[in-house]
């Protein structure tokens, strides 16, 4: 999913570099002050002590250099981390969608766009280069008391360890709430958007209550699983505070019987009891760091799982090698003709469990070519829908040819095929931006002009003119409101203007009264005598303007029937 390579680690390496020098700075700062204070209430010569108040100095600019440099290098590497992530996120969605993504909640992916991507950087910058910049700088404060005392480094070490211990056994007993904790966070997002996205209906049937009642489950399950990370976190400090404060205690004992026995000086005493006070002082981001760990390592296991997703298509990537001259790489440039053929196509939805995916339909033919509309038709739920997504390399076929241009349609990376087609889905998506911007997504260079001219061909001249700012207006649903047909006739407009010789309409009509369709249809036809076109719907009427028109009614077993 995410490689850190030989870079990264060096980086890695770098951050936690500069992060000890930063905290071995702040232990010589105590020990050198103790050094210093203690050494001057005996009045020695000032030049005795002019090399320790000259090493005050260097350890106190240096620690703020290298904290500062600490940070800086930990989060350039999370955030360059998490960047890389969420373009590999996206890239994966994109060959998922549409068809692809387990039920489709779009919640659930947008939580795991911000906030699981985002423990990348958490993972980085508060576990995993603190943890190292803990321990590598708590093992040098415990080597300089061994040399300058032994037991006292025995002490530290037992006190260290000992904390370590209570730090890692409190993460362990939360461990299995905390790691499912962005799941739940992820279930609380779902639900809210579907909530908002459905409150009109909820309103209508008065079920608001019902889903603000399913939200607080959810919520209240966030939150028992954030508590469960706060008392481990809370639970490891406490370990934490214990362990320093009998390593403190124990190297003040040892101390001050080794001053008693002559072995050591009192002023050394004061060194090691401020050595051992940083030493605990070190230990304190111990259990943020750790109680990242499972909550990073859930974010990452949801992630993985797109990645365990099977790809709806198959194929050469997005990055594959033009192919030789002649092969159906060679696309034509967009507004040039082009010809797609399904032969005996059947088509299944991706299967997410063990058994074999079911065609939703079998044996379809048909011919896509300029000047020959093609109406694809049949009853609701008789795989209309499934055919577009197919022509789309949305989803492979189960069974049958996909023809382009005379050669295979999977040799072709499916973002080059999509180079070829332009299309309106039964549920057009409108986005809060002007009408211009919105109709402009697939022709970036249409002019005013041609925009309003296939508005008014569509019946949408009356619409336009009784907006305040035109084609600057702002849709829906930050602006203007749209209704169910005059999103579908912009959907429509939208991808007649793309500039794209293959049209596939997908129930363009089936929001519209039957005047308003009739003369919809026509004016597509007129405007689309030099492409390719295939209209899908399930209204007889509209059968009778085609030259050939592909039945899909009964089509799972017998084949659709094609009549011309």
């Amino acid at each position: 999913m995410l490689a850190l390579g030989a870079r990264g680690r060096r980086r890695i390496l770098l951050a936690a570099g500069v992060g000890v020098t930063g905290e071995l700075c702040a232990i010589g700062l105590l020990a050198t002050g103790a050094w210093l204070l203690l050494s001057a209430a005996l009045r020695p010569p000032i030049l005795t002590l002019s090399v320790a108040i000259g090493a005050v100095q260097v350890f106190a600019l240096a620690r703020g250099a290298a904290r500062y440099g600490e940070r800086l290098a930990s989060h350039d590497l999370g955030l360059g981390l998490q960047a890389r992530l969420r373009a590999w996120l996206y890239r994966r969605l994109e060959r998922l969608v549409p068809a692809g993504l387990p039920g489709g909640d779009r919640g659930d992916l947008l939580t795991k766009l911000i906030s699981d991507t985002g423990e990348a950087q958490d993972l980085v910058v508060r576990a995993a280069v603190p943890a190292v910049t803990t321990a590598l700088a708590w093992l040098a404060a415990v080597l300089t008391a061994t040399v300058l005392l032994p037991v006292a480094g025995g002490v530290l070490l037992v006190a260290g360890v000992l904390g370590a211990c209570g730090v890692a056994a409190s993460a362990a007993l939360a461990g299995h709430r905390t790691a499912a904790l962005p799941a739940a966070r992820g279930e609380v997002g779902a639900w809210l958007l579907q909530s908002l996205a459905s409150a009109e209906e909820l309103t209508a049937f008065g079920a608001e209550q019902w889903a603000v009642a399913r939200l607080a489950e959810r919520e209240r399950e966030l939150g028992a699983r954030t508590r469960a990370a706060a008392a481990a976190t809370g639970l490891g400090r406490a370990a934490v505070a214990l362990a320093g404060g009998a390593g403190l205690s124990g190297v003040a004992w040892a101390g001050g019987m080794a001053v008693v026995a002559g072995r050591i000086g009192p002023v050394l005493l004061g060194v090691l009891v401020f050595l051992a006070l940083g030493s605990a002082a070190l230990l304190q981001g111990l259990p943020d760091a750790l109680s990242r760990l499972p909550v990073s390592r859930g974010s990452l296991r949801r992630l993985a799982g797109l990645e365990r997703l099977r790809d709806p298509v198959t194929g050469p990537p997005r990055t594959a090698p033009p192919a030789p001259a002649g092969d159906a790489d060679g696309l034509l440039p967009r507004g040039t003709a082009a010809t797609i053929v399904l032969r005996r196509a059947a088509v299944a939805y991706p299967s997410r469990g063990a058994a074999a995916a079911v065609p939703v339909v079998s044996d379809v033919s048909l011919e896509l070519a300029p000047g020959r509309p093609v109406a694809l038709a049949g009853p609701s739920g008789s795989g209309k829908s499934a055919i577009v997504l197919a022509l789309l390399r949305f989803i492979d076929l189960h069974a049958g040819e996909l023809i382009v241009n005379g050669a295979d349609a999977r040799a072709v990376p499916p973002n080059r095929l999509r180079e070829l087609l332009a299309w309106c889905p039964e549920q057009p998506v409108l986005f809060p931006a002007s009408v211009r911007a919105n109709l402009r997504l697939g022709a970036p260079h249409a002019t005013d002009g041609q925009i309003i001219s296939v508005l008014t061909d569509l019946g949408l001249g009356p619409w336009l003119d009784q907006l305040d700012d035109g084609l600057d207006t702002v849709l829906a649903p930050w602006g203007h409101p749209v209704s169910g047909g005059e999103m579908q006739r912009l959907g429509l407009a939208r991808a007649m203007l793309a500039d794209r010789p293959v049209l596939l309409l997908d129930e363009p009509t089936s929001h519209l009264d039957a005047a308003t369709a009739d003369a919809t249809l026509t004016a597509v036809l007129e405007r689309t005598r030099q492409r390719a076109l295939l209209w899908v719907t399930h209204w007889p009427a509209e059968l009778a303007a085609f030259p050939a028109v592909v039945d899909l009614a009964g089509c799972h077993g017998a084949g659709a029937r094609t009549r011309h």
